[in-house]
């Protein structure tokens, strides 16, 4: 079965042929000559510097077989077509068609121009569409930019300079190289568009897609369609990405997922920014962070996420409506910061956070966090701790500033410093049941917590305190600036604002 490119081919030539009204006959000299008739065919017999001219096109030779009828012939040895002395095609035979203006090169075939060279072992020469086809298979040559394009068929629009590849295209250069199903390549612009499956491997990336083009001058690329791009530490997915080389910055678009093997994060979002050189990742648009360990999963929402280094050290910046979704670890705030080189995770602008039965709130607060365990806890300025203890009672723990100690996740003591007040309830060893309730005042004094409930209270300074019978029924015992906070996901913070604005509000 013929090809889909030898049929297009030759549906063009039949097409230009029908058009063209008039025939040039082919002219020709050669030093020795021979005249015979071969079942009824008259040809002619041309051997030494055997030229012919035909239009534009000549064709130089050792021998050939000319047949005056058909205006064609076959050239044998060296031969060698010029075209306006712009293109030359080489070859061992020839069979030409000045009627049709077709020419078939046959052995060792080799093409020339002043931008690339094409090596095969059969091509097709349309003179009329200045145009090169070939289906055994062919090697092209960037000569300015020593680019190196294989395939199994491909077109060479030789006035468009521009040559269509298909099937096991391969592109290979020093810096980088394509596998593909098509490639179109302009040898004057140096650009590239791929259609279909690409895999492009660079000295420090590996890339997957569907759709892709280069600018080889410039230094851009553009890849599309189900896009990964894997380097030695990092995997970027997305549904398209614009790369500079010259930079070494790539721009993504749309399910953006970066993944981060060497410490188990994963960032996903809209649109997305990664800077090799500077290795930063800018993600927003619905910006997920996860980070995995055995202990815990978290995941944090914002706006936007930024990672990037700063004098060695590694900052992540989540930032505007942040949400926490962890298992040992919730939180509501407007931004989060985090250094992984000294582990310290910092939630500022109104951050409520939620950790077993604990609420905590402040002006800012700081976790030392790695690997999914939490170390320690600063909450500073009016700092508030509550823990639930049934639908309607809460111990409450104030001061302007509360630092927490953890063991295995588990919150096990508090220091309260300055300003320092307690309300917590005794509860019964027996039943579980309320049995007193405590309030407290120091200007520091240390909190021992088991399981959730406050064990002991050592006082440093200035203590005042009672403890009374607690009374079923008894609620709003509550400190100053207490206040229960819902929590609520990205998607409702995030749309919040817009509701009210609807509503005028």
């Amino acid at each position: 079965m013929k090809s889909f490119l030898l049929v297009i081919h030759l549906f063009l030539s039949v097409f230009y042929f029908n058009v063209t009204s008039q025939v040039k006959k082919i002219n020709f000299t050669s030093k020795e000559s021979k005249g015979l008739v071969i079942n009824g065919k008259k040809l002619l017999i041309l051997w030494q510097d055997v030229k012919f001219l035909h239009k534009t096109t000549k064709l130089h030779c050792d021998s050939a077989i000319y047949e005056r009828v058909n205006n064609s012939f076959i050239a044998y040895n060296n031969v060698e077509i010029n075209e306006n002395d712009s293109l030359n095609i080489y070859g061992d035979s020839a069979h030409y068609f000045g009627n049709e203006e077709l020419a078939f090169i046959y052995g060792n075939v080799i093409v020339k121009s002043n931008k690339i060279n094409l090596q095969t072992n059969q091509l097709t020469y349309n003179q009329k569409l200045n145009q090169i086809l070939y289906m055994d298979g062919a090697r092209v040559i960037d000569i300015e930019k020593g680019y190196t394009i294989e395939s199994q068929e491909g077109i060479y629009q030789v006035s468009k300079k521009n040559i269509f590849f298909k099937e096991n295209v391969e592109l290979i250069h020093e810096d980088y190289s394509i596998k593909s199903d098509t490639l179109l390549y302009y040898t004057e612009k140096k650009t590239s568009d791929i259609i279909g499956n690409a895999e492009i491997t660079t000295e420090n990336s590996h890339i997957n897609c569907e759709k892709a083009w280069f600018d080889n001058t410039n230094k851009n690329a553009s890849f599309k369609e189900n896009v990964i791009i894997r380097d030695e530490d990092q995997v970027l997915q997305a549904d398209s990405v614009f790369y500079n080389e010259i930079k070494e910055t790539s721009y993504a678009e749309g399910n953006v997922e970066i993944i981060d093997d060497s410490n188990k994060i994963v960032i996903k979002g809209m649109y997305g920014i990664y800077d090799r050189k500077n290795d930063s990742i800018n993600v927003w648009g619905y910006a997920e962070f996860s980070q995995f360990s055995k202990d815990d999963t978290i995941h944090i929402y914002a706006d936007r996420f930024l990672n990037f280094l700063d004098s060695n050290e590694t900052i992540f910046i989540c930032y505007n409506n942040a949400v926490i979704d962890g298992n040992f670890i919730q939180g509501d705030c407007d931004s989060i910061y985090y250094n992984k080189s000294d582990s310290l995770l910092k939630c500022i602008n109104q951050p409520v956070i939620w950790m077993d039965n604990n609420q905590i709130k402040g002006d800012v607060v700081e976790f030392k966090a790695f690997n999914g365990q939490i170390y320690n806890m600063d909450v500073i300025n009016d700092a508030l701790i509550i823990t639930k203890k049934d639908s309607i009672h809460y111990d409450q723990i104030k001061g302007d500033q509360i630092k927490g100690f953890f063991t295995n996740n588990e919150l096990k003591s508090l220091d309260v410093d300055m300003a320092g007040k307690a309300i917590y309830y005794s509860v019964d060893e027996k039943d579980s049941s309320l049995n007193e309730i405590n309030f407290i005042s120091s200007e520091s004094m240390k909190i021992n917590i088991e399981k959730n409930n406050i064990s002991s209270i050592k006082f440093h300074k200035m203590p005042k305190g009672k403890t009374e019978p607690f009374e079923e029924g008894a609620e709003n015992i509550y400190l100053d600036e207490f206040k229960v906070f819902k929590k609520r996901t990205y998607q409702e913070k995030y749309l919040e604002p817009k509701v009210d604005s609807l509503k005028g509000n």
